[in-house]
């Protein structure tokens, strides 16, 4: 059997592709911002009454030292991670294209997940209790590769997460 095309494999150069960067990404809604802060609010309180309820169950016996040091930095990771929220949240955002959905954010540590429709295996729209109480949602995206490969949007407002969702669903029913 003699095939009368001849195999082609040309090198693609990086240089000539688009960068998703330059694609205008849609941002996330602004309260999002607010419940990532109220969110470590939440989680420095938790801290700092564990740390107060053990102090207290230990009868006494620690250092003045641990007792002003620890709580000290707590705050001090408080306060880093409120300033990395308000840097890193105009970072985040989201992009719908004709083939892929992709998610980015970070700051120091800028993150980018692009998956194609033909990986996904399911979506779905959810809500914390805090992102419930500011009216969002996010739209989770599982793939086949498992949780290391899935994608999160936080930070939506539920009609345009349900529309993100169908979205997805429908483009992930061409590709079956």
């Amino acid at each position: 059997m003699q095939l009368n095309e001849e195999f082609s494999n040309q090198v693609v150069l990086p240089d000539l592709l688009p960068p998703i960067e330059v694609q205008e990404f849609e941002n996330l809604e602004s309260k999002y911002k607010l419940v990532k802060q109220i969110s470590s609010v939440f989680i420095l309180a938790l801290a700092l009454i564990g740390f107060f309820l053990f102090t207290y169950i230990s009868s006494g016996n620690i250092p003045m030292i641990v007792l002003i040091g620890v709580p000290s930095i707590f705050v001090i990771i408080f306060v880093l991670r409120l300033v990395l929220v308000f840097l890193g949240f105009p970072r985040k955002g989201y992009l719908l294209r004709e083939q892929d959905v992709s998610y980015r954010s970070g700051l120091l540590i800028y993150k980018l997940t692009t998956i194609p429709f033909n990986r996904i295996q399911h979506v779905e729209v959810s809500q914390n209790i805090i992102e419930k109480g500011f009216g969002l949602s996010r739209v989770k995206v599982f793939t086949a590769g498992g949780s290391v490969s899935d994608l999160s949007i936080p930070g939506l407002l539920p009609d345009k997460a349900h529309q993100i969702e169908s979205f997805l669903l429908s483009k992930v029913s061409k590709h079956e």
